[in-house]
């Protein structure tokens, strides 16, 4: 019978090392997540595409402070509640930018291995040509962005489904929010928009069928094989699935 031997740690091994827990303001910033320093673009300790920038104890969902905010991370069912806030800007009008809603679909920032909730509800912002006539703006339940007439919000229940939200002469932008109970006010899009909605995280799959997992942006591995045998040989009196015969 050969007796498993563990190899001495190595600065290979220490690179696959996890990201220690931190804390940037009240969120707590485990395993799969890690930190990373403003615009990194190598890190080794963290499952590729989980990175969060701590920015004055604030976490960004990314690497750059134009990443939504992350306002907590539920790890016992792998979801998160992420806040696109700069959207918030696109109503603030000045002397060099006008006043308009949000022209970007949320799900175009949502990375591999996350997905939107269901249980979000979603805000649907139209920018149109001309305001719409008002029997189309009650039976969709539009109300008056700050912007003006031209720019409106309503808010469903529905699935994003695509083109469900059309509406003639209009842009029309989808920005998922938490679901709340009871009947729901699109007049009060803001508030909506910085209490965010919610992601939900699946881990990629190994890609090997050794037992290891892609960590860092540079697909470093951090093998698991060692502590997997030496696990099972103490069980099974130094037999495993791939042992080696004599």
């Amino acid at each position: 019978m050969m007796l498993a031997t563990v190899a001495p740690t190595t600065a290979a091994d220490q690179q696959g090392e996890l990201c220690p827990t931190m804390l940037c303001g009240s969120v707590n910033i485990s395993f799969p997540f890690g930190i990373v320093a403003d615009h990194a673009t190598d890190t080794n300790c963290l499952v590729i595409g989980f990175q969060v920038l701590c920015s004055n104890n604030i976490p960004y969902f990314g690497s750059s402070t134009y990443s939504p905010q992350i306002l907590d991370i539920f790890y016992d069912n792998s979801s998160l509640l992420i806040a696109d806030v700069h959207k918030l800007d696109d109503f603030n009008s000045s002397a060099t930018k006008p006043c308009y809603s949000p022209t970007n679909n949320s799900s175009s920032m949502v990375v591999p291995s996350f997905s939107i909730s269901p249980v979000n509800q979603n805000m649907i912002f139209y920018d149109c040509v001309e305001p719409p006539a008002p029997a189309v703006r009650k039976s969709r339940g539009l109300v008056d962005t700050t912007c003006g007439n031209r720019t409106l919000v309503g808010v469903t229940k529905g699935p994003d489904v695509p083109g469900s939200y059309f509406l003639e002469g209009c842009n029309a932008t989808v920005v998922p929010m938490l679901a709340r109970p009871g009947e729901v006010n699109p007049a009060n899009y803001k508030e909506f928009i910085s209490g965010g909605f919610l992601l939900t995280w699946q881990l990629p799959p190994s890609p090997s069928s050794a037992g290891k997992f892609a960590i860092g942006i540079k697909n470093y591995y951090y093998s698991i094989e060692r502590i997997a045998f030496i696990g099972h040989w103490s069980k099974n009196c130094g037999t495993h699935h791939n042992s080696t015969r004599t």
